[in-house]
């Protein structure tokens, strides 16, 4: 091999992995390169799961008389020797990480490559018990030999370990081998070529690139993920503790059901959803929920495997146990696989059992006010679970969407003393009533007018929950441009409907240079992001809804992506709602000046144009102060996005940037303009025009779950009379 320079790199010299060879130097990739190798030889195998996994189709050709190692040619050039080969397919395509992802792993690959050579190169080698012992404590708390991911050092361990087992040797291996080895047979590129260990020629389908890998070059961390989830490693990160654990939704959640992952043994841990007995005692079937999907993974343990009887005793549903095993094909048809514990090398972990008779989610639907009375448990239930994944999924496409789009992400305070919208219903926040508490003769400081004196309080002045980041993230939208904030707001307004809560969260952008149409147009493509990325995510959380919460719901969710949002101005839609008055007999009569009620809105938006819809320009009467006047002076630069099923999702305006403008609303609301020196500070310096608006996170779950009440899409509900947990 030729040594490195990063002085060379830098001039434009070949990188060091593309030197590591010289014979390889100069080989077209226009043609398909021939592999001279005897079909059955491990060092054929080790070489076709390399390249299967860089995505490099090989023709494999007999080799030549006199051959005794396996050689690559392509075109002109020729690479001798296994290693030497598996080092070239390890850098055939530009970014593989098969080879390590920086030059530290690349080196750790080489080093293992050649260990594995010297140590189990031969057919019976001498020093297999030591060697096992070494690659054991280095996988103790490892994945994989190098890095996160697969590399040529698990392709070519893998193929010799495989192949020294088959020949009835290391029947029996430790913890973090057997797991590893587990991992790594389970990978797509290992799966195709050995299937079940069988030591015939690899089929043509061996030797092509599998699809994921012809259409992007590069190794997987595991088998291929279930669509629309993220590449994770087939054994989960941070399982060290239980000796790793596969998440069960990379199994059963897979587009073949996990067809192609039969015969792999697997470690699996979760909570019991059911337990039963079969064939009078010699088998239990378990139905195992780990919380990574809706569906449970059905494990069979036979009355041979270690710990069977352990299984009698407080192992009913909700207790919490690990088992390893092998998945089989499942003979029912409800999964195409399942569980199957049975042999010596299988293993049965209790970490928690349940009784039974206490044990509060019992096998049979629960009510959602009961449910909330046990928030600590509810989230095992299939309704909260679903709940909690789209949550989870909408919180991640709600960033992605903001960073795709250039926002910076804010956060902005809980603690304020300014009122945001002007409304009064604030948790007030103060240090002065603990005081009351340590001394019953103290009391509350006074100012000479009689009015409490704040001066002696924590924050020298009266203090709030925030129920808005928006007046705060103003400030720096007006240096950042585009920005948004995220995260946990307060009203203190006594409403026990469903809804209204004490506490939720808020999505609040702001946009520089922009004005209310632009903010519609963000509006409308935000909302459009996170629904797709819900209905393309949580398929089976969606189906769960549309069975048990609403029919109906993919269609609607899908009619909600398909067409434009319908605009139309306020004074529009209070023509359009008179109109429609007779038929529609609204319990609030319709007046214009008139705050849209929830039954107005969702008639609009269901009835009349049956789609989405935005409607803009309000009364200044029923705005918050910072929303643009318009010329009429009789309405404000505002906009609602009411959704079918839900009504008002989005609340948004052009904020008022003209400082003269911005004195006379606050005033005429009844506020301070002092309070808020800060906020007319940025109209004195540098104005611009900018929007923004606010999303009620839980909104926007209820909009993609059809869960009527806001109660239950947050994990902790805060309402009156209810702050526990």
């Amino acid at each position: 091999r030729i040594g490195s320079s990063s002085s060379r790199a830098a001039l434009g010299a070949p990188s060091e992995r593309s030197r590591r060879s010289p014979s390889v130097r100069g080989m077209s990739r226009k043609q398909i390169p021939k592999l001279l190798a005897n079909a059955a030889d491990v060092c054929t195998q080790k070489v076709i799961v390399a390249a299967r996994a860089a995505g490099l189709e090989l023709e494999l050709v007999a080799p030549k008389v006199g051959q005794t190692a396996p050689e690559l040619h392509k075109g002109d050039c020729v690479v001798r020797y296994t290693n030497a080969i598996l080092r070239y397919v390890g850098r055939c395509f530009d970014g593989s990480d098969l080879y390590g992802s920086s030059f530290v792993e690349s080196a750790e690959v080489d080093s293992w490559l050649d260990w594995t050579e010297l140590e189990l190169g031969c057919e019976n080698p001498p020093r297999l018990e030591q060697a096992i012992d070494v690659l054991e404590k280095h996988l103790s708390d490892r994945v994989f030999l190098v890095g996160q991911r697969f590399t040529l050092a698990d392709a070519s361990l893998s193929c010799s370990l495989l192949h020294i087992r088959r020949k009835g040797a290391a029947a029996t291996l430790p913890r973090a081998t057997a797991r590893w080895l587990g991992t790594c047979s389970a990978q797509e590129a290992v799966a195709a070529v050995l299937g079940d260990g069988a030591t015939g020629a690899p089929s043509a389908r061996a030797l092509a690139p599998s699809a994921a890998t012809s259409a992007a070059p590069g190794p997987t961390s595991g088998p291929r993920p279930p669509a629309g989830l993220p590449e994770l490693p087939f054994v989960a990160s941070y399982s060290s503790c239980v000796g790793g654990r596969t998440r069960i939704v990379q199994i059963i959640r897979r587009p073949d059901g996990g067809a192609s992952l039969v015969g792999t043994q697997v470690s699996v841990c979760g909570w019991v959803r059911t337990k039963r007995e079969g064939d009078k005692g010699k088998l239990c079937f378990v139905e195992l929920n780990d919380g990574s999907c809706q569906s449970n993974l059905q494990v069979v343990i036979d009355s041979s495997a270690p710990g069977f009887d352990s299984l009698k005793v407080n192992c009913g549903t909700g207790a919490s146990l690990k088992f390893t095993g092998t998945l089989v094909a499942s003979p029912g048809g409800k999964q195409a696989v399942e569980l199957q514990v049975k042999d010596a090398n299988h293993a049965i972990t209790i970490f928690g059992g349940t009784d039974a008779k206490e044990y509060p989610l019992a096998k049979k639907s629960h009510g959602m006010e009961f449910l909330r009375s046990i928030a600590h448990l509810r989230p095992r239930s299939n309704f909260i679970g679903a709940v909690a994944r789209v949550r989870s999924s909408l919180a991640y496409a709600t960033h992605e969407f903001f960073r795709s789009k250039g926002f910076q992400y804010v956060h902005t305070p809980l603690i304020t003393a300014a009122d945001c919208e002007g409304a009064g219903e604030m948790f007030q926040v103060t240090t002065m009533l603990s005081a009351l508490d340590q001394d019953t003769k103290a009391a509350i400081p006074k100012a000479p007018n009689g009015k409490v004196d704040y001066s002696k309080d924590f924050f020298g002045k009266p203090a709030f929950l925030t129920v808005s980041g928006q007046l705060s993230v103003e400030n720096y939208a007006c240096a950042l441009s585009n920005v948004y904030t995220f995260g946990p707001t307060f009203r203190a307004e006594n409403s026990h409907t469903s809804r209204h809560l004490a506490e939720f969260w808020m999505i609040e952008p702001e946009l520089a240079f922009a004005d209310i149409r632009d903010d519609m147009d963000c509006a409308e493509d935000y909302l459009k992001h996170c629904l797709r990325y819900v209905v393309e995510n949580n398929r089976e959380d969606l189906e769960f809804f549309e069975k048990f919460v609403e029919p109906g719901l993919l269609a609607r969710l899908d009619n909600f992506l398909k067409e434009p949002f319908a605009r139309v101005t306020y004074t529009e839609a209070i023509d359009i709602l008179i109109a429609e008055s007779p038929k529609a007999k609204f319990q609030e009569p319709v007046t214009w000046g008139m705050d849209l009620g929830s039954e107005h809105e969702r008639y609009l938006c269901e009835k009349v144009k049956k789609r989405p819809t935005i409607v803009y320009n309000y009364p200044k009467d029923i705005k918050a102060f910072y929303m643009r006047l318009n010329e009429d002076e009789r309405t404000v630069a505002a906009m609602d996005v009411l959704a079918p099923a839900i009504g008002e999702v989005i609340g948004g305006s052009q904020r008022e940037e003209r400082l003269d403008v911005l004195d006379r609303r606050i005033t005429e609301v009844g506020l301070e303009p002092q309070d808020y020196w800060w906020y007319r500070d940025l109209r004195r310096f540098g104005t611009v025009p900018h929007s923004g608006f606010g999303l009620g996170f839980e909104r926007l779950i209820m909009l993609a779950t059809g869960v009527e009440n806001i109660r239950d899409v947050i994990p902790y509900p805060r309402y009156p009379g209810h702050a526990e947990f």
